[in-house]
C-alpha cells in the first residue's frame, strides 16, 4: 500500500529539490568551467524532467490526490453532485501543483544563472533561494489550503442543489489561530447560502483568507453551533490588542 500524503514529507521533498540545485551550484563554482560553460549547462537541464521523475515529485503528486479521495470520502453527502465537476475539480488542482513544481523550480534555474553571471558565492546563492518560488514549508501550506478549497467546493456545489431555505452553520476549529471573520461566521450561527454571502461575500467557497480551515456545514443539530465558544474567543483577541 502506498504511503498516505504527509504534509511534513511533502515539504522535505521539495527541500530535498532546492538542496540539489544548491549542491549542483556549488559543484559548477569549482569545476574550472568558464561562466559561458556553467550557463549552458544550466540552461540544458531539463526542469520538469528533474522535478516530476527524477526527484520523483509525480509521486508526491499522487499522494496528494490520493488525500482528495479520502477528504471526499469523509465529507457528508447531502446533495447529488456531478462526476464531471468532481474530476474536473481534481485534474485542476492537479495541474495547479505541476505547473507550482515546474515554475518554481524554473525560477530557481533563472536565479543560478543570474548568480553565476553575478559571481555569487555558494552561501550567498543558498540564501538568495528564500526569495525565489515557493518555499518547503508553503508547499505544505498549498496543498492543506487546496484541500480545504476544494472540500468548499464539493458543499457549495451541492448547496446549490438544496432549497434555498437550507440552513448551514461556519465549521471549524476555534483556537488562537482562528480569525475574526470566521469567529463572526461562527458566532452569527445557522444561516443560508444568500445570508452567508450577504455578510462575507465568496466566503462560503473560498473562505475567509488563504489557508481558511473553516468551511460550511448543513445545520441539522443544535450542538452544531458553537456561538458561544466563538464570542469568547472574540473577546480574547479583543483583549489580547
Amino acid at each position: 500500500m502506498a504511503d498516505k500524503f504527509d504534509p511534513q514529507k511533502f515539504g522535505l521533498a521539495w527541500e530535498r529539490v532546492q538542496d540539489h540545485f544548491i549542491q549542483l551550484y556549488a559543484k559548477l563554482q569549482k569545476s574550472g568551467a568558464s561562466k559561458n560553460e556553467i550557463i549552458t549547462r544550466l540552461v540544458d537541464i531539463d526542469i520538469e524532467d528533474l522535478i516530476m521523475n527524477q526527484f520523483k515529485m509525480n509521486g508526491e503528486l499522487e499522494k496528494v490526490m490520493e488525500a482528495y479521495v479520502i477528504e471526499l470520502k469523509g465529507m457528508e453527502s447531502f446533495a447529488a453532485i456531478d462526476e464531471n465537476i468532481l474530476k474536473s475539480l481534481l485534474k485542476a488542482d492537479s495541474f495547479i501543483y505541476q505547473t507550482k513544481f515546474i515554475e518554481s523550480a524554473s525560477l530557481i534555474k533563472k536565479q543560478m544563472i543570474e548568480s553565476v553571471i553575478g559571481g555569487l558565492s555558494e552561501s550567498a546563492f543558498a540564501s538568495s533561494l528564500k526569495e525565489v518560488g515557493f518555499q518547503p514549508y508553503q508547499a505544505a501550506s498549498l496543498v492543506d489550503d487546496s484541500l480545504k478549497k476544494f472540500s468548499r467546493n464539493v458543499i457549495t456545489e451541492m448547496a446549490d442543489k438544496m432549497p434555498n431555505n437550507t440552513l448551514y452553520i461556519w465549521s471549524g476549529p476555534i483556537d488562537n489561530r482562528t480569525s475574526d471573520e470566521c469567529l463572526q461566521l461562527i458566532s452569527l450561527g445557522p444561516m443560508t447560502k444568500a445570508e452567508f454571502d450577504s455578510v462575507l461575500p465568496g466566503a462560503f467557497s473560498a473562505g475567509t483568507h488563504f489557508g481558511c480551515r473553516h468551511e460550511p456545514q448543513r445545520f441539522t443539530a443544535t450542538y452544531q453551533f458553537k456561538g458561544k465558544t466563538a464570542d469568547k474567543r472574540m473577546e480574547l483577541n479583543l483583549a489580547g490588542a
